[in-house]
């Protein structure tokens, strides 16, 4: 169990200060951009488990960066991928998948339309078995979108969206 986002995370020393006063992990990180925003969080051990989300750090790289800095520093990690898409799933699975032992937890987006898988080729359903997320096989981020599946959502004024 960890819980997180108190404050704001802009104040590593108020995060030092909460994670010094309790034994549960405190988390933080799912709106930060950028690997140094990390850096004191990190180097301070403000907290004791960091969840930077691909879209909101600047990429892949820059997760992989900051997973491995806080793995130096004896900092689990929580990639948060809610908001991202599917894409930004196919991002995740991937990136996960190259992280350091500090890896701990993954966080993905559930659909509540029945329809919302159809959109993209390649993703595996389920997307957890057994605990465990398979590897995405495409190239790139593993997945892509169907367009026809996805005209067919699309609303009128879009209709032209994938011509």
């Amino acid at each position: 169990m960890l819980t997180g986002d108190y404050v704001p995370w802009v104040n590593p020393q108020a995060y030092r200060e909460l994670t010094t006063s309790t034994s549960t992990p405190i988390h933080t990180g799912e709106q930060i951009y950028l690997r140094h925003n990390f850096k004191e969080l990190i180097e301070t051990q403000a907290v004791r488990v960091i969840g930077p989300d691909p879209a909101d750090i600047g990429g892949i790289a820059e997760l992989k960066w900051v997973a491995e800095h806080a793995h130096m520093h004896s900092i689990l990690m929580a990639p948060h991928g809610t908001a991202n898409g599917l894409l930004g799933l196919g991002a995740l699975i991937n990136v996960c998948a190259t992280l350091p032992a500090n890896y701990i937890a993954f966080e993905y987006p559930s659909a509540s339309d029945p329809w919302w898988e159809d959109l993209v080729i390649g993703l595996p359903s389920p997307i957890v078995k057994d605990s465990m997320v398979d590897l995405l096989e495409a190239p790139g981020l593993g997945l892509d979108i169907d367009a026809e599946a996805a005209r067919k959502y699309l609303r009128q004024e879009d209709a032209a969206f994938f011509d």
